[in-house]
């Protein structure tokens, strides 16, 4: 009994520890988003068609560097096609209209409608992963909606626009990381996944 408790409290510290590095992890990629949203502004009235091709090329050259230093082939495991596929198709979607409410609206507001994507990842999971939210979730959820529409402010009139741009734009994020925790569940590297969205992204808006 000594023995299995044991194991039991190493196996708990080792999931404490997981799960603090990844919140280490979320707090950098929400800095790093907040930059990257910072400098989008400041490239000023370039197409966003451009600023996404750009943006997910960098992204593209580092998902192969990682690649070839893995020495890893890209195989997309079973069962894992259609969760990329909406993956390509929501995250691409999600920073083009993200980097459109930058464009037109105040940095802070439109990177926080975009923020909004956690909570999409609350309703989409449901859905997506048979994950139940519990109570604290839902509250959480219904206050950050209920917050939103003060920056949306919605009407019939041209000036929300962009704000719509920006929830749809923390839709297609949710989607997105949704998707991703379910290729993660069933095997997928993470390389690969970052590596097929780049290269989706990149050609989906060379019409643009």
């Amino acid at each position: 009994e000594k023995a299995q408790g044991s194991s039991y409290r190493k196996e708990g510290n080792g999931m404490d520890k997981r799960k603090f590095k990844g919140i280490q992890y979320i707090i950098c990629a929400a800095f790093f988003f907040a930059s990257m949203n910072l400098f989008v502004k400041s490239a000023g009235d370039l197409p966003v068609w451009q600023k996404c091709f750009f943006r997910n090329l960098v992204a593209g050259f580092i998902a192969v560097g990682m690649l070839l230093k893995k020495k890893e082939s890209i195989t997309i495991p079973k069962g894992n096609f259609w969760p990329l596929l909406l993956r390509c198709v929501g995250g691409t979607l999600g920073i083009l209209c993200n980097f459109y409410a930058i464009g037109k609206m105040n940095i802070a507001d439109a990177s926080m409608l975009n923020k909004l994507s956690p909570f999409f990842c609350i309703i989409l999971s449901i859905f997506v992963l048979k994950e139940r939210p519990n109570r604290k979730e839902v509250i959480a959820v219904i206050l950050a909606f209920t917050g939103a529409l003060f920056v949306v402010k919605p009407s019939f009139q041209m000036e929300c626009i962009p704000a719509v741009f920006g929830v749809l734009g923390g839709l297609g994020a949710g989607l997105a990381y949704t998707c991703v925790r379910k290729m993660s569940k069933n095997g997928m590297k993470g390389d690969i996944i970052v590596f097929c969205f780049a290269v989706f992204s990149c050609v989906s808006v060379i019409p643009g």
